[in-house]
């Protein structure tokens, strides 16, 4: 295998090399490498160091675990640049990625990461630490790993999850979500946020089992994977009030859509049947203090891409406490049959009737509300 070192955050790393591994369309294609490396997930690395930061701010020295490392740059850059992580362990099955990952800890000159080399499972289910951070970041879906992370958590810790199999979460493939999740999704213009809610959901009822109430603190979809953060408490009455916020979305091909805790008529207003996603989380996406404190990490940050993963970050604060789904404003205005008004206009005048509104991270002509939507039909409509 050939290598190459790149630069990182605050770290130096040898991965395999990139121009030897892509597709007939030139895309770099990090699933073929012989060790997982993927550069495109950057950003997203990039605000996970911002969340142990402000976690660390909150609970001081961390243990950390990135139990399916690649190269290891995930775990690498958390020994780095968290200057409270104290141990953080990194592991994968690969002897090829555990010899390189030991190779990239002595380029970095790290005295506070354990390497190893176990199936991801034992290693969460038989080491003798708990964890203040699991950090699960699969090619793939993070279900076979889920209730092993959960048995190591410690209180006030957090669960950071990543699924790259957005297209079962999303509607695309229902009976593969049904099988992995537990649960049925369904294909809309807003099917990312129903793979994330049904991504939390079932997380959620996982750390059940292990009496862990755990709550979204930030929660993103971006270009091919998802990703959620979500804090740990203890106990089976904050398990059970979790459970109480989970429910189902009744879809309609007319627009309208229906957030409800259990099964209702199934026929829509206008006839039609609706489609059900479900059961899915229908709380809130994310903790806007704890997103904004991120943020302001990021504006002191070195980081290349700080200006595009605070945007996102700025947004995903904006809808943290929204209510479930979102509109298409240009969908919405193609049902009504009349031209989409700006965005502007939207949001002003629902805020004027007293509407909770915001825009969203999911979509760039996206927003959130809570007025119904036979008023959102008025908007559009140009009616008062």
């Amino acid at each position: 295998m050939r290598t190459q070192i790149v630069a990182e955050g605050g770290i130096r790393l040898e991965v395999p090399e990139l121009d030897g591994f892509r597709t007939s369309t030139g895309d770099f294609a990090p699933s073929l490498t012989p060790v997982f490396y993927n550069p495109q997930m950057e950003a997203c690395r990039d605000i996970s160091v911002g969340v142990l930061h402000v976690l660390a701010g909150e609970l001081g020295e961390l243990r950390v675990c990135d139990p399916l490392g690649g190269a290891g740059v995930r775990g690498l850059r958390y020994a780095k640049e968290v200057k409270e992580a104290r141990e953080v362990v990194i592991n994968d099955l690969s002897k090829e990625a555990f010899k390189m990952i030991e190779r990239n800890v002595a380029l970095n000159s790290l005295t506070n990461v354990l390497v190893r080399n176990e199936d991801a499972n034992v290693l969460l289910r038989s080491d003798r630490r708990r964890f203040h951070v699991v950090d699960l970041d699969p090619f793939g879906s993070p279900a076979p790993f889920l209730e092993s992370a959960c048995s190591s958590l410690l209180r006030g810790g957090i669960l950071a999850v990543t699924a790259t199999d957005t297209a079962p979460l999303s509607g695309t493939y229902p009976k593969a979500c049904l099988r992995k999740y537990g649960a049925r999704s369904i294909r809309t213009e807003y099917g990312h946020e129903l793979g994330i809610r049904i991504l939390i959901g079932f997380c959620q009822r996982v750390g059940g089992i292990h009496e862990l109430a755990l709550l979204p603190i930030l929660s993103h979809a971006t270009r091919h994977y998802f990703r959620i953060y979500l804090k740990v408490t203890k106990g089976s009455r904050r398990v059970d009030e979790v459970l109480a916020k989970h429910g189902y979305v009744m879809d309609c091909s007319c627009g309208r859509r229906v957030i409800t805790r259990g099964m209702r008529d199934p026929t829509c207003k206008c006839g039609k049947e609706f489609r059900v996603a479900g059961p899915l989380w229908l709380g809130d996406l994310g903790d806007a203090k704890f997103i904004r404190r991120i943020i302001d990490f990021l504006k002191g940050s070195q980081f290349r891409l700080k200006h595009v993963e605070i945007r996102m970050l700025e947004l995903c604060a904006e809808e943290a406490h929204a209510p479930p789904t979102f509109y298409d404003s240009h969908k919405l205005a193609r049902r009504m049959k009349t031209s989409p008004p700006k965005m502007e206009r939207i949001l002003k005048e629902l805020a004027e009737r007293g509407h909770f509104v915001s825009r969203t991270h999911f979509s760039p002509v996206g927003f959130k509300t809570d007025a119904s939507f036979e008023e959102l039909s008025s908007i559009l409509s140009g009616g008062g």
